[in-house]
């Protein structure tokens, strides 16, 4: 199925009116455009939140990680040595958080250390989204042809039997309505046969029969 794309210059999500950038990827079943901040926000799991190195498919062990009370968040026990029993997250902990503050300072944007590795985890969710999203969609591809595939064979078979059931029809039509060859008993010593076409089953008697001379 074609994925819709839903494009603009504002975030899909927050509505923020022409952002720093604007990230394509699938979200929620439809290609939308986010900036870093929702990317980083509908991620959570993805990343560690406090030096935002990404995880991917490869968490850290438990034994390394501290697991968020509120979110699927993971941070590195490393990034918080001093984390209370019950931790929670920056975003959680903070409702005024957000991920990729920035302010303007005479119409520019400066980008910090710490910026540019929010942006980096951004951009490296967002590539393997959609690589995800292309993969799904191969294999998709892929059993949309194997079932056409299939069908174009159960239809020919289809097809074989149809004519097959039409052929033997023809074929006992044929028989039964087709002229005959038998001997004249008549006494006629010419040795002539006569050809009797057959009008009704096989089974009626000689009277039903017309003569063709040969």
């Amino acid at each position: 199925m074609m994925q819709q794309i839903v494009s603009g210059s504002r975030c899909a999500v927050c509505s923020a009116t022409r952002p720093f950038i604007l990230h394509l990827l699938p979200y929620r079943g439809i290609h939308r455009h986010l900036c870093t901040a929702c990317v980083l926000d509908s991620h959570p799991g993805s990343f560690c939140p406090i030096c935002f190195d990404v995880f991917l498919h490869n968490p850290p062990p438990p034994r390394l990680r501290l697991l968020c009370l509120k979110c699927p968040s993971i941070s590195h026990l490393s990034c918080v040595p001093d984390a209370p029993s019950g931790y929670l997250c920056p975003l959680c902990s903070n409702p005024n958080f957000t991920f990729f503050y920035v302010t303007p300072t005479n119409n520019a944007i400066e980008i910090n250390t710490h910026l540019a590795k929010q942006l980096v985890a951004a951009a490296t969710i967002v590539s393997e989204s959609i690589h995800n999203a292309a993969v799904m969609a191969r294999i998709n591809a892929d059993i949309r042809v194997k079932e056409a595939l299939s069908a174009k064979v159960e239809a020919k078979q289809v097809l074989d039997r149809l004519k097959y059931m039409i052929d033997n029809q023809n074929h006992q039509f044929a028989s039964k309505f087709s002229p005959i060859l038998v001997s004249d008993s008549s006494g006629n010593d010419t040795g002539e046969n006569r050809i009797y076409e057959v009008k009704g089953e096989s089974s009626q008697s000689s009277d039903d029969f017309d003569t063709i001379d040969d």
